[in-house]
């Protein structure tokens, strides 16, 4: 089972379980308890915890409804009942009333589910009769639920740098988006944002660029629609369901074994001889040879066998793919290093051809992040944009990279260029300023002109 532990994977599955229509249980094992998360048609139905705090009669004693002498009361003469329902038959609320508390608390365990380490997912799917029959008496209010939950959740960061890691993935949204929504509280903000969202499919980035919110408030609105049916992904990887693990196979029987003397053994019979071979046939050795009918020739040349194709070809472009899609669930699981020996496997099996360009894309973003990897980082980043000369990203990712090491001349030629290809991709703000600025004190240094002085200054071997 996969150990997931990017707490803002839970609101990318989310969206992928509401687009999927799933059902079934989503057990979270977390740092502080078990929170299970039960689906029906792509909606939460309701949750569970056991985590410190989050069960209903100890909700209620924070809220002032109970105290603990009542709530031991209530649980002493229960018999098996539901705390919810013994506090409407002692009249302590009415049913609206314990609805609402109800809906509350299962908004606070939904809220720290994303806000705490997953360390353990499981899928479970299934009908919930056999495991919810008596809580689908509640009707949790999966739209609300998810908006207010959505919007009040920590997870800024988190959910910036998922959709960073995503690339290729695209949303549609309906025609009538706005009038979908009407029965949520949308501020004038939000809801002019929405208006500006076009039908055709849209990357996270672009998408941040029309409605003009900032990069953590789109975010977290592209994952509220994604997770209430108004955005739909349509390009890219669907986060994936785990699936819980086969149980083991039983071990095999002990068969018990009798000894048997020898004397206790039957002697051998010897067969009867066989009967006289029949008069009239043919006899050759040890077979049988039937003469053909007259009427049935036969062709004494073997019909040709077409020959089979190689399939190394295709088998290895085929591993390259499986692996581009590994490196992509390592990335989710935060497992950079995995991540990169999968891209650089799959470049050894296919770096060559035009499908190659995911694999030395994500390599070439993966290895910005260590500035020991910055030449190897430029050398993915430049067969990627190779591979796909429209593509603006592999020049924003170089322009950025030389924007960091304060190569301005080298940063705005990238910016620039990456600009011409895409005008929405994302550059820094302030490089059209830097532009008419003083050259860098390291591009005025004597560590050699041109683009390998320029990479030898930045690995730091630059002798002066």
């Amino acid at each position: 089972m996969p150990q997931v532990r990017l707490r803002h994977f839970l609101p990318a599955l989310m969206g992928s379980l509401h687009q999927q229509g799933a059902e079934g249980e989503l057990v979270l094992e977390q740092n502080d308890g078990i929170r299970r998360l039960y689906w029906a048609g792509g909606d939460l139905k309701y949750l569970r915890s056991d985590a410190v705090g989050e069960q209903f009669g100890n909700f209620l004693i924070r809220r002032g409804v109970l105290d603990m002498a009542a709530l031991n009361e209530l649980l002493a003469d229960g018999e098996g009942a539901r705390v919810g329902d013994r506090v409407v038959q002692w009249g302590l609320m009415t049913v609206e009333e314990r609805d609402a508390r109800l809906q509350e608390l299962l908004g606070s365990i939904l809220l720290h589910a994303m806000e705490h380490p997953i360390l353990k997912m499981t899928w479970l799917p299934g009908l919930l009769e056999g495991s919810l029959s008596g809580d689908l008496q509640f009707r949790l209010d999966h739209r609300r639920l998810v908006w207010d939950v959505f919007q009040n959740a920590q997870i800024d960061r988190e959910l910036v740098e998922m959709f960073r890691s995503e690339p290729d993935w695209r949303w549609q949204a309906p025609p009538e988006l706005l009038l979908s929504l009407s029965d949520l509280p949308l501020n004038p903000k939000l809801a002019y944002a929405m208006t500006l969202m076009g039908t055709e499919p849209l990357g996270c980035d672009t998408l941040t660029s029309i409605m003009g919110l900032d990069t953590p408030d789109a975010a977290k609105l592209v994952a509220t629609l994604w997770t209430l049916g108004g955005l739909t992904l349509t390009q890219g990887e669907l986060p994936l369901l785990p699936k819980p693990e086969p149980p083991p196979e039983p071990p095999a029987p002990e068969l018990d074994v009798i000894q048997i003397a020898p004397e206790d053994l039957e002697p051998l019979v010897p067969p009867e001889p066989l009967p006289p071979f029949p008069e009239g046939v043919p006899y050759h050795g040890e077979s049988l040879e039937l003469e053909m009918p007259p009427d049935l020739p036969v062709d004494p040349t073997p019909a040709a066998v077409p020959a089979l194709a190689d399939p190394g070809e295709e088998a290895a472009s085929e591993r390259a793919r499986r692996l581009v899609i590994k490196a992509k669930s390592y990335l989710m699981q935060e497992r950079t290093s995995e991540a990169i020996r999968a891209l650089e496997q799959s470049i050894k099996l296919d770096g060559d051809s035009v499908e190659s360009y995911d694999a030395w894309l994500m390599l070439g973003r993966l290895r910005l992040g260590n500035p020991a990897w910055s030449t190897r980082a430029i050398e993915a980043l430049q067969v990627a944009s190779r591979h796909r000369p429209k593509a603006a990203e592999p020049w924003a990712l170089m322009g950025e990279l030389y924007h960091r090491k304060g190569f301005n001349a080298n940063a705005q030629g990238c910016f620039r260029r990456a600009l011409e290809l895409d005008p929405s991709v994302a550059v820094p703000s302030d490089w059209a300023v830097e532009e008419t600025a003083e050259p860098s004190p390291r591009d005025s240094q004597g560590g050699g002109s041109g683009f390998m002085g320029r990479l030898k200054s930045i690995l730091g071997r630059d002798k002066t």
